[in-house]
């Protein structure tokens, strides 16, 4: 009868701590940077925005054939927002820039890659900005396109 009685007082102690510790992770606030932001537009959402505009999606089907060959990243970036036409929104302080490139070859070495690129506002979830354009691996970075073979 006292070996059940040890074994129910550990089994409380034990789920108490376990408890105990559970919340201090839960209600442990990051610091600095790692502060998590209250963020309307997250980045899928972001990356939705910017391949759904009308430009994008065409220059999507007309060139991006092979989903081996693709990246797609969404980068939270601080900063002034502007809208299309330049001016800026003064209560906008974050957005996203959404990449999406895909290589225009399976060949060895350097070659262009077909970019969209857009911004979207992390609060609002309006497009401020979307291109389109064929450009040199040599202006992305490896860390970019690694995963297409780039470099």
């Amino acid at each position: 009868m006292k070996s059940i009685n040890i074994i129910a007082v550990i089994a409380i102690i034990i789920i108490v701590g376990l408890i105990a510790v559970s919340g201090a992770f839960l209600n442990n606030e990051p610091e600095g940077d790692d502060f998590e932001l209250n963020l309307r537009v997250n980045a899928s959402q972001a990356i939705g925005i910017v391949i759904n505009n009308t430009s994008a999606s065409d220059y999507l089907s007309e060139n991006f054939n092979n989903p081996d060959w693709r990246v797609v990243t969404a980068s939270l970036e601080p900063g002034t927002v502007y809208n299309l036409n330049g001016t800026p929104n003064q209560n906008e302080t974050n957005f996203w820039k959404v990449e999406t490139m895909e290589r225009t070859c399976a060949c060895s070495g350097v070659d262009d890659l077909y970019v969209v690129e857009g911004y979207v506002s992390a609060n609002t979830g309006e497009l401020l900005e979307v291109s389109t354009k064929t450009v040199s691996e040599r202006n992305y970075d490896k860390r970019t396109c690694a995963t297409t073979s780039c470099h």
